[in-house]
């Protein structure tokens, strides 16, 4: 379990890391205090959940109010908050986190938050093309690169199936992609990212279907996807996310699959649980830190308000890969880490 002693040092960390070499005077409080309004789909979804946590701290230790306005993941509802919000204008709001449910469709409520004169930063998903004048600079994860790291997992686990024995569907394998919700542009970026990689390696992609995020979406959109490709053969899932593996998993076994044995699954990246990259039915997985993106989109708030301008426009967190101690001499579970924190630490929640 993660200690608050731990997570006080990394916030700690962090802050200074960012503004360090150039933050305000203590006797200048106008860039501290205040109030941070985050735009974010709903924190029933277990990572924004931990986002916003990750926020909240931060923002207390560096002397902000975050105000969170969640929708459920509805443009529609998102486009209303911001319209309200502006017409109230009773608050001391001195910066933006905006998290848009569909990118492209959100741009006019982010031009409008850009019009208002107060820094705006995008999080999560990288600025729709075009809208990159509307924010100060970008704080989360990079979904391309996320999308890539998976890829590569999806092509070593069908070396591995081969490598043992296993007899593959096609000259390089049969995958199946099973996605965020239609429109969202995390998943676009990370399909976007990975189907060229899987083509040059030979992998066949039979079909994708974008269904959500969470397990019970996972099971319905690969039980779909077995039910159209099943005389085909498939050797390969790859999910966005591992609760959406942990759906796709129960479904396969319940179709006669063994996950980890006749067919490999790969989740983008870890949320929820450990048990399948335990016990390999998961051959491996993306450590994404939910906490450590809400604590990144506040500090590179406070660097622009302390200093009126970033060192760096994108600031990512980390995505190292996590696989299986099925499949390695190493327990990667164990060693792998991001700021001295575990994959136990950053992936349970």
């Amino acid at each position: 379990m993660r200690s608050s002693k731990k997570w006080a040092a990394l916030f700690a960390v962090l802050a200074l890391a960012l503004v360090a070499s150039s933050c305000a005077s203590e006797d200048d409080d106008s860039a501290e205090g205040g109030t941070i309004v985050a735009f974010i789909p709903t924190t029933t979804n277990t990572y924004i959940a931990e986002w916003a946590r990750g926020a909240q701290e931060q923002a207390a230790e560096l002397g902000y109010d975050l105000k969170v306005l969640e929708n459920q993941f509805d443009q529609a509802e998102q486009d209303t908050q911001v319209q309200q919000e502006l017409g109230a204008g009773g608050e001391n709001v001195v910066a933006y986190a905006w998290w848009p449910s569909d990118n492209e469709a959100g741009v006019a409520s982010l031009r409008a938050l850009s019009e208002t004169g107060v820094p705006v930063i995008q999080t999560n998903q990288l600025p729709f093309p075009g809208s990159e004048n509307y924010v100060i600079g970008y704080a989360g994860v990079d979904d391309r690169l996320n999308g890539r790291v998976a890829a590569e997992l999806v092509v070593e686990a069908r070396d591995h199936m081969v490598a043992n024995g296993k007899q593959l569907h096609g000259s390089g394998g049969h995958a199946i992609v099973i996605g965020f919700i239609a429109g969202y542009q995390a998943g676009i970026d990370r399909s976007g990212a990975a189907l060229p990689i899987l083509a040059r390696a030979g992998i066949a992609v039979l079909g994708e279907v974008d269904v959500g995020f969470g397990p019970q979406e996972g099971y319905d959109g690969a039980k779909q996807l077995i039910a159209a490709h099943r005389e085909q053969g498939i050797d390969l899932v790859y999910a966005h996310n591992s609760s959406l593996a942990e759906g796709v998993i129960q479904a396969l076994e319940e179709e006669g699959y063994h996950p980890g044995d006749d067919v490999m699954v790969v989740g983008g990246t870890c949320h929820g649980n450990l048990d399948h990259l335990l016990d390999g039915s998961e051959y491996a997985t993306g450590l994404q830190a939910a906490r450590l993106e809400g604590v990144f989109s506040v500090n590179t708030l406070h660097e622009y308000l302390s200093t009126g301008e970033l060192a760096v426009l994108n600031n990512f967190i980390p995505n190292p890969a996590v696989r299986s101690p099925a499949y390695t001499s190493v327990n990667q579970i164990e060693t792998v880490t991001v700021e001295g924190f575990s994959v136990a630490d950053l992936c349970v929640y």
